[in-house]
């Protein structure tokens, strides 16, 4: 009940913060929907749950934005000095970038699962030109529970720090590095298995205003799938639509109300999601917890355009979204059994300024 209670109360913060907006925004005009949507750069995130929330994957999602706020900073479009015209928003360039979300799984079969995920990002100053290098803070918390017979963990943590940074090649190309290294533990198993370092290196192309590919490769730090193939595309035939191909996350995204200070999207999408931390048996034995589970989603997200000139919204992101998720199953490195647990919903909400 009290995951319950902290899901329920994020959502009501979210549709609150979400009205407050919307009023302020009906007295302003409405932007031109016909306008030039902005640059998008594909990408390829990892099965890793809690690396989704961490900055350091190639995506920009200008229209319509995706859950990591920096996924509207990597514009082709502001890779050189700005003219006298559109000077550089250093404010906004050097702004840190905030992001929470919450997740709750239900029980049934008597597994329950819940989640909790910070992050920050703080942009250092970029000697190189825009876009600068980003050093990533996160933070996830997850709590499992489930019949003592299973013998699984109930509290598990991951702290995490990395670089990011994304480097123009050409007026059609990009390129983006990133590096992380993550502790992942139940805080009793502290020995190597709970230490990950994941890494890739990629590189972007988009070859008109509608099509835009990645290409590369991925460390995710994990035993089961250490290294992932980078390859995947997003297409955007107008400003109000735009279909996402990208593992594992992918999804339709329809935009269907905007003002001057606010865009709002409905989406139905699909993938999968998971997460691996160290841990100790109740016997005493050191071991390693894979979890994978696959989505299907309906949401929505609302968020303020991106302004010319700027490398970030202004505003407050929110997300929210109801989902079904199947497939679900514990895996372990010592040649215990996996676990199989039943179908569930998913309840998911988040925050990003």
């Amino acid at each position: 009940m009290l995951r319950l209670f902290l899901i329920c109360s994020l959502l009501g913060d979210v549709f609150s913060i979400q009205q407050r907006l919307y009023a302020q925004s009906e007295t302003q005009a409405h932007t031109d929907s016909s306008a030039e949507p902005g640059t998008i750069l594909a990408g390829f995130l990892p099965i890793d749950r809690s690396l989704r929330v961490e900055d350091g994957l190639p995506l920009n999602r200008v229209i319509p934005p995706s859950d990591d706020p920096m996924d509207e900073l990597f514009d082709p479009g502001d890779k050189e000095t700005p003219s006298p015209e559109r000077p550089l928003d250093l404010k906004s360039l050097m702004r840190p970038r905030f992001d929470s979300s919450a997740e709750w799984e239900p029980e049934v079969g008597g597994v329950a699962i819940s989640s909790y995920d910070l992050s920050m990002k703080i942009p250092v100053y970029p000697i190189f030109g825009p876009p600068p290098p980003f050093i990533n803070f996160g933070y996830s918390f997850t709590q499992i529970d489930a019949p003592a017979a299973l013998d699984l963990p109930q509290s598990l943590n991951e702290f995490s720090l990395g670089m990011s940074w994304m480097r123009p090649i050409n007026e059609k190309w990009m390129a983006r590095y990133m590096l992380n290294g993550a502790f992942a533990s139940d805080m009793d198993n502290t020995g190597s298995t709970a230490w990950q370092v994941r890494g890739g290196m990629f590189a972007m192309y988009r070859p008109n205003e509608t099509w835009n590919f990645a290409f590369g490769a991925l460390a995710t730090g994990q035993n089961d799938v250490p290294v992932l193939p980078v390859l995947g595309a997003i297409w955007q035939p107008r400003p109000s639509l735009k279909v996402d191909l990208m593992l594992p996350n992918p999804r339709i995204s329809l935009l269907v109300s905007e003002s001057e200070s606010r865009q709002h999207w409905a989406y139905v999408g699909g993938g999968f999601s998971g997460g691996t931390w160290a841990y100790r048996r109740a016997n005493g034995l050191g071991e390693r917890l894979n979890y994978r589970e696959f989505r299907f989603v309906f949401g929505w997200e609302s968020t303020p355009p991106k302004k010319p000139g700027s490398f970030g919204s202004s505003g407050t992101r929110l997300n929210a979204e109801i989902g079904y998720v199947f497939g679900r199953k514990f895996e372990f490195d010592n040649g215990v059994p996996d676990i199989k647990i039943d179908n569930t919903l998913l309840l998911r909400s988040g925050i990003s300024f």
